[in-house]
């Protein structure tokens, strides 16, 4: 297994570099350092995020500066990996660095590993000296030994691998770190490790798709260890992260930050992915094609790019589908695919109205429910009973209304603007896009309410909504049109792109 015998090199060339300097001697070069650079501190930073400024956008109040929460990039200096073998033959570690602080990196981590990585310690100190951004040291660290030989090359922070590490060794690499003053990416692979991470106090984890045994991905293991971490941490996606598809999915599960080398160092046009990741993370506006009933349609909604797709668990709506019978209409689409496809399947989000917490609970898990969305009246306190994240409907009538949205944002995931009506959901009706507009600017929102492929662009521009949610806008008689979902989504990416 490769882990095993990278930390038996490791330790190996510990032992070595030990003889060499002892840690009496090291300790005195990582005291000699200037402070380091704060990397938490660094992901906290609100990136600088330009908005939409349309004509449309213009007049209902001018440009819009966004609250919402942004995703930054940790741009990796990676030459090599033990399953893609050489990445970068012409490596100019310092070149790249340049590149990466230039154009919107945060942070830039550094793989010293010299044999399965082919990095270098030497490559840290001169990245540190030519960058003002934090520098993380990516290594096996094993022994406390790393750490200040770490800080006396100049690094920041440092990465921490749970799979590599008992409680007891990674709580003292902690302590040694932080009386550095240096902060640690702590790398977790499944849900036993991130209770592990979260009970030792780490600040900064980050989920690593990638197995470090068998090198598989498993694209979905950020959506599973999201919500059992808490949230007053930082969370660090890792690993398979090539398009801003990529980054976009891992946005809706509010990521803080995407650390990406790969995709970065075999780019013709470093420059260029940079933009695309940070945009899809940061700009591209999520998709929900609503009240999916047909494999035709369902399997329309995977390949045009849906993020989500709704189900509708409301018995009077002629979009109704009972529980039992979705795992039959999963069964013929993408979410009969195995993990490691290059296609990622969509978000499952059930739709519910005044039904109670056991109800949608049990249908959460018969289903295999990754959201719940509520349209009744649902007070706050009955979102947090449910055990998905809950997408709140609301129908606002005017500004006066606002005042309802907090008092669901701590209870609620997402918050769905919907267009007021006597009914729940599906009216066809256009939404108040001024009032949309002035609560997107604080609250990262899904607009609903008469959209369509025709005026879907226009509303982007106008509200730049978190998400956009259809369903009766991409029907026809009352039918889902398998031509209207792909223009839908089409209008939204291509809205997102010119942007």
């Amino acid at each position: 297994m490769f882990l095993d015998q990278i930390v038996t090199q490791t330790l190996k060339d510990l032992e070595q570099r030990k003889n060499e300097c002892s840690l009496s001697e090291m300790m005195l070069h990582a005291v000699a350092q200037p402070l380091p650079r704060d990397l938490l501190e660094a992901l906290h930073t609100r990136r600088v995020v330009d908005t939409l400024n349309t004509p449309a956008n213009t007049a209902i109040g001018g440009t819009v500066t966004s609250n919402q929460p942004q995703v930054h990039l940790i741009a990796e200096v990676k030459r090599a990996s033990p399953s893609k073998g050489l990445l970068a033959p012409h490596f100019d570690p310092v070149a790249l660095a340049r590149i990466y602080a230039m154009h919107g990196a945060t942070a830039i981590s550094v793989l010293t590993e010299p044999h399965f990585f082919l990095g270098s310690l030497r490559h840290l100190r001169a990245i540190k000296e030519v960058v003002s951004i934090p520098v993380l040291r990516k290594d096996f660290i094993v022994d406390e030994y790393q750490i200040y030989e770490a800080r006396a090359w100049g690094a920041d922070a440092i990465l921490l691998i749970c799979a590599i590490l008992n409680d007891e060794q990674l709580k003292h690499l902690l302590h040694v770190a932080h009386d550095q003053r240096m902060r640690c990416l702590v790398e977790v692979h499944s849900v036993e490790e991130a209770q592990r991470a979260v009970a030792t106090g780490a600040q900064i984890i980050g989920v690593n798709s990638r197995d470090l045994v068998t090198f598989h991905m498993n694209p979905y293991l950020m959506r599973e260890l999201r919500y059992i971490i808490p949230e007053d941490r930082v969370i660090v996606a890792e690993s398979g992260i090539h398009s801003a598809a990529d980054a976009r999915r891992l946005a809706r599960y509010g990521v803080h930050a995407m650390l990406v080398g790969e995709s970065l160092v075999k780019s013709h046009d470093i420059q260029g992915q940079m933009h695309s990741l940070l945009e899809g993370a940061n700009q591209s506006v999520q998709v929900k094609i609503c009240g999916l009933r047909t494999h035709l349609h369902m399997n329309a909604a995977i390949e045009a790019g849906a993020d989500m797709l709704g189900l509708m668990f409301y018995e009077p709506s002629h979009r109704y589908i009972e529980p039992a019978q979705v795992k039959m209409l999963l069964e013929n689409t993408r979410f009969s695919a195995s993990p490691g496809d290059e296609q990622v399947a969509p978000d499952l989000v059930g739709v519910f109205v005044n039904k109670e917490a056991d109800f949608i609970n049990e249908v959460v898990e018969q289903v295999g429910l990754h959201f719940v969305q509520l349209h009744g009246n649902e007070p706050p306190g009955f979102c947090q009973s449910i055990k998905r994240p809950v997408i709140k409907a609301l129908q606002l009538v005017d500004r006066n209304d606002q005042g309802i949205v907090k008092a669901y944002q701590e209870a609620a995931w997402r918050i769905l603007l919907d267009t007021p009506s006597s009914g729940w959901g599906g009216t066809g009706t256009t939404h108040n896009w001024e009032i949309a507009h002035n609560l997107a600017q604080d609250t990262p929102i899904l607009l609903a309410g008469g959209l369509t492929p025709e005026n879907v662009t226009e509303a982007i521009s106008c509200v730049h909504p978190w998400g956009v949610d259809v369903s009766s806008g991409v029907e026809t008689n009352k039918a889902k049109d398998v031509a209207k979902i792909h223009a839908f989504i089409k209008n939204v990416r291509m809205n997102t792109a010119k942007h």
